[in-house]
């Protein structure tokens, strides 16, 4: 009964975070899933990767409902992170633990800082600017870190739409969750294959996770830009040193 109420309660604030800050909920899901359930970081971020499945998909709707979605970027980021994912799973499977460990806090705490001091974008999307080549960049980018440190890809994603295609936050989060769904979907088969995803606590994270995700991404698209932003920032900073004292 413990472990169902942990895995409930810990899907809950996961999939809340992802309708918020679009994140997948793994910059946040990781950590805690190391902590709660006292389970190995590689294992940690297969469980991460199959639940990031559910919670996107559920958070995702309410941001195309309010038009929160640029669907040019999306064609260029989505099949780009699928094979940044699998690459991302295969090397993750031949690191150290240790290695994996410092990769995560190294890549979230700098983008977190990066973030907190960046200034607000206009409603203009710069994709036609900086052209289809970037995009596909930032969708491989984001999708090897998200089969490399089972975070969803949000964590190079959205910092990196936001700073070279220049893409207002809100939008950034909801293009972010299309790329998120695909890229755990990639990135989770590949974890599953290596037998480092459990079923019995992945299932119950991701129950509590559909159940919150819609409520976060209400109170996101309500909040301010630049107030978002800088909540963006501090929990990715937050997420990474959590990992640190581990």
């Amino acid at each position: 009964m413990i472990l169902i109420i942990q895995g409930l309660v810990t899907g809950v604030l996961a999939g809340f975070i992802c309708g918020l800050f679009g994140m997948g909920g793994g910059s946040l899901m990781v950590p805690a899933i190391i902590y709660v359930f006292n389970m190995p970081v590689k294992q940690a971020i297969g469980t991460s990767l199959f639940v990031i499945f559910f919670s996107s998909l559920s958070a995702l709707i309410n941001y195309i409902r309010h038009n929160q979605v640029k669907t040019k970027i999306v064609l260029f980021i989505v099949p780009a992170g699928i094979i940044g994912a699998q690459a991302g799973a295969l090397l993750t499977s031949r690191l150290t633990e240790t290695a994996v460990k410092y990769i995560f806090i190294t890549l979230v705490t700098i983008l977190g800082i990066k973030m907190l001091f960046q200034s607000e974008n206009s409603d203009a999307c710069e994709i036609e600017r900086y052209g289809r080549i970037q995009a596909v960049l930032i969708g491989l980018f984001a999708g090897f870190t998200s089969g490399l440190c089972g975070v969803g890809g949000a964590v190079l994603l959205i910092p990196l739409l936001y700073i070279f295609l220049k893409v207002p936050m809100h939008a950034c989060i909801g293009t972010a969750l299309i790329a998120i769904f695909f890229n755990s979907v990639s990135g989770s088969i590949g974890y599953m294959v290596r037998g480092l995803v459990d079923y019995r606590i992945g299932l119950l994270l991701a129950i509590g996770s559909m159940i919150a995700a819609p409520f976060g991404a209400k109170i996101s698209i309500n909040t301010p830009r630049e107030r978002l932003r800088k909540m963006f920032a501090v929990i990715l900073i937050l997420s990474g040193l959590s990992i640190l004292f581990k």
